[in-house]
């Protein structure tokens, strides 16, 4: 059976969706069921005795047991050079995304008989083309070169717009997560949405208002934006009641980017609406061509040198008092020379014995005036 597939490798969970050909086109997208109770799988591997990985919720189970050997947060990581370890062994994260993502597409070709046509996975808005070019070829050398990277909020806008209507300048994305909400503002090019503007950690009461915001420091009013689109673990009660423009929010919002990106593989096998990565933007959609070319050289880091720095002397009491411990020194040695002859003196006197009675004077002492004038 023909299909695509688009998978939504998120933080904490991952979600996946398909769409199937049919005698009429390509279907709706459905979700593709990846963990044991609900439709999504833990976003995390796990390192067995054997040395294989588990993966999905079977992993997150595992790490339950023995922490050490669970990995997370590997799909954020793609493009560090520091690799991610356990028990000695070394992983780079794009290896690993890889891992998580081979073992949702075995499942599907299990369930409809063989690979699927084309992938489109999500990755982080604030990629380059760097980390995108690494996991691709990772991505490339485990057999998967029909496959398209865009930015999760593109994705979440393909599940209700996919491609810009006439007339459509901009759109909304509101990714309701656990770190607050991630507003992104897109644009329409002749290439499809493409990322313009965002803002992370927004409190869910001013999700709305930030993508507002957003909207007219581009020079977009909230009545011209083509439509919002809200999406992750969105709460009770958050959709406005009476919104300027079209607001979209799917029956299962957390499996809304998954679901975009099987709508945006089926756009892909059919060339419409296949968007590309422009060389200005940072983050963008769908590449055009997807070469397996040689990875940039990153830019030389600029070199370092260092300088021999000597301290100042400290002036401290303590080094005031050894600088001046010659001196001192020679103070003692006058203080014991004058005591020695004091007591040498009063020695003498002590043995003389008592003299005869000085003859009275009118004169106190040497030198102190008599009251006649002198002495």
């Amino acid at each position: 059976m023909s299909y695509v597939l688009g998978i939504d490798v998120a933080q904490g969970r991952t979600h996946a969706a398909t769409c199937r050909r049919t005698r009429d086109g390509w279907g709706e997208a459905e979700p593709l069921w990846l963990g044991e109770r609900t439709p999504a799988a833990a976003s995390a591997l796990f390192l067995d005795d054997e040395g294989y990985l588990l993966t999905g919720d079977a992993a997150a189970q595992a790490g339950a047991r023995v922490p050490a050997r669970l990995l997370t947060g590997f799909h954020r990581r793609i493009g560090d050079d520091v690799p991610m370890l356990v028990e000695g062994e070394a992983f780079p994260p794009e290896t690993l995304t890889t891992v998580l993502v081979e073992g949702i597409a075995e499942h599907a070709a299990n369930l409809f008989g063989g690979a699927p046509r084309h992938l489109v996975l999500t990755h982080p808005g604030d990629w380059g083309a760097y980390r995108r070019d690494v996991l691709r070829r990772a991505l490339a050398d485990a057999g998967f070169t029909a496959v398209t990277l865009v930015p999760g909020s593109v994705a979440a806008l393909g599940a209700h717009l996919p491609v810009p209507g006439p007339g459509a300048q901009a759109a909304g994305v509101c990714e309701f997560g656990a770190d607050g909400v991630h507003v992104t503002l897109a644009t329409a090019g002749a290439s499809g949405w493409q990322p313009a503007a965002s803002a992370e950690g927004v409190a869910p009461a001013a999700a709305l208002s930030t993508l507002f915001a957003l909207a007219g420091a581009a020079s977009t009013s909230p009545k011209g934006l083509a439509g919002v689109v809200f999406c992750g673990d969105v709460p009770p009660h958050a959709l406005p009641a009476r919104p300027p423009c079209p607001v979209f929010a799917g029956p299962v919002p957390p499996a809304t980017a998954a679901l975009g990106a099987a709508a945006l593989a089926a756009l892909r096998v059919e060339n419409r609406g296949a968007p590309h990565e422009p060389p200005a933007v940072e983050t963008t959609l769908l590449p055009q061509v997807d070469t397996l070319g040689d990875l940039g050289e990153r830019p030389p880091r600029p070199p370092v040198e260092i300088t021999p720095f000597e301290l100042p002397e400290r002036t401290g009491p303590l080094n005031l008092f050894r600088r001046r411990r010659p001196l001192a020194a020679a103070v003692l040695v006058l203080a014991a020379a004058v005591s020695a002859v004091v007591i040498t003196l009063t020695a003498r006197e002590a043995t003389a014995g008592p003299g005869p009675s000085p003859a009275p004077s009118h004169c106190a002492g040497p030198g102190a005036p008599s009251g006649e004038g002198h002495c």
